[in-house]
């Protein structure tokens, strides 16, 4: 069995990337390939396997997503939480029950008079 090697021009002809592209991604072992003294070998099956895995890889994500609906950029959305939430009644009653509150109204004056 022979092996073929590619340099880095032809290795990125094969698989249709600019040669700095193949090296960024050879560099950080995305892509297979060593640097064999100054000048960079690329194995040519090996970058064949590589986009078999990769096109592998598209067909089963696509099959798995799903549709999502298209939502306006344009919705206004109602500011919650902060500091300038305002609490409206059923849910300062609510609020106040979970707390063991008085939900009545206002205090009563503690003073005695």
């Amino acid at each position: 069995m022979t092996l073929r090697t590619l340099n880095v021009d032809e290795a990125a002809s094969l698989l249709h990337i600019h040669p700095q592209t193949l090296m960024t991604r050879a560099r950080s072992g995305v892509i297979p390939g060593c640097k064999v003294g100054r000048a960079w070998v690329f194995v040519e099956s090996l970058l064949i396997e590589y986009l078999v895995t990769q096109s592998t890889l598209r067909v089963s994500v696509a099959g798995t997503q799903e549709e999502t609906e298209c939502r306006s950029t344009e919705e206004k959305t109602r500011p919650f939480g902060g500091s300038n939430s305002r609490q409206s009644g059923a849910n300062l009653a609510l609020y106040r029950s979970a707390l063991g509150l008085p939900t009545n109204g206002r205090p009563k004056n503690s003073m005695i008079g």
